[in-house]
C-alpha cells in the first residue's frame, strides 16, 4: 500500500520540513492548515514536482466541527500514518484558564487519532507520531507548557489502547526554527541549552522521524 501522512500544521516551519523529508521518501502527504494557504499550496507544488501526490485539508484546529471533517481525507487514499505538529502557542493571557490549548494540543490530537484509526485498511498498522517541545518554556507560557505535558503523560496508555492496530510515538524537538516573536539572541541561547549546541536540522528530524513511521 502507498504511504499516505497526514501532517498538521503543514504548511509553514517545522511541518513543512517534515512534509519535504517525506515526499524525499516517497510519502504521499495531506497538508493540514489552518489560514496558510498560500504557503500550503507551494508546498503541495514541491511535493507533486517530487513525484507524489499531494493533497490540502483546511481546519481551526479549536473547532471540533472542523477536526472531526479532516480524516477520511476528502478524494484521496487512506491515511497510513498521522503526524501532529500544529500547536497553540501564545501567551497565558491571550488563553485566561488555558481552554484554547487543551482544544488545540489535547483535544484535537486524540479526536484526530480515533478517526485515523478508524479509516485505516484491514491489517494495515498506521504509525501515529506527536512531536513534542524539548525546549526551555517561558513562565508566561503556562498553559502551552501544561497542555503539551498531558498530551506527553498520555502516550503510554495510548500507546496501549491503540496496540496493534497502531504505534504511536513522542518526538521531543529541541530548538529548530527561531519562531516571529523572538529575538536571534534568545534562540541562540536555546541553542546554547542543547548537548551538541545547534538546532535541528532536516536530516536530523528525518532520521529521527522515520523509524517511527516504518518500524
Amino acid at each position: 500500500m502507498k504511504r499516505h501522512v497526514l501532517i498538521t500544521g503543514a504548511g509553514k516551519r517545522i511541518g513543512r520540513m517534515i512534509a519535504l523529508a517525506l515526499a524525499q521518501k516517497g510519502w504521499d502527504t495531506t497538508i493540514h492548515y489552518n489560514t496558510s494557504r498560500k504557503e500550503a499550496e507551494s508546498l503541495a507544488q514541491e511535493i507533486t514536482a517530487m513525484g507524489c501526490l499531494a493533497f490540502m485539508a483546511q481546519a481551526n484546529l479549536e473547532k471540533m466541527d472542523d477536526v472531526a471533517r479532516l480524516i477520511p481525507v476528502k478524494d484521496a487514499p487512506p491515511l497510513t500514518a498521522l503526524i501532529h505538529n500544529a500547536s497553540l502557542f501564545i501567551h497565558d493571557t491571550e488563553d485566561p484558564g488555558g481552554s484554547r490549548h487543551r482544544a488545540v494540543n489535547v483535544d484535537a490530537p486524540l479526536a484526530l487519532n480515533n478517526a485515523f484509526l478508524a479509516q485505516l485498511p484491514p491489517k494495515c498498522q498506521g504509525s501515529i507520531v506527536q512531536i513534542l517541545d524539548a525546549t526551555p518554556i517561558p513562565p508566561h507560557m503556562s498553559a502551552y507548557a501544561q497542555s503539551r505535558k498531558i498530551m506527553e503523560k498520555k502516550l503510554p496508555a495510548l500507546a496501549q489502547r491503540y496496540a496493534p492496530q497502531a504505534r504511536i510515538s513522542g518526538l521531543a524537538l529541541g530548538p529548530t526554527l527561531k519562531n516571529d516573536r523572538q529575538s536571534q539572541t534568545h534562540f541562540d541561547a536555546l541553542i546554547a541549552t542543547t548537548s551538541n549546541q545547534i538546532p535541528t536540522t532536516q536530516e536530523a528530524l528525518k532520521a529521527a522521524l522515520l523509524p517511527l513511521l516504518t518500524g
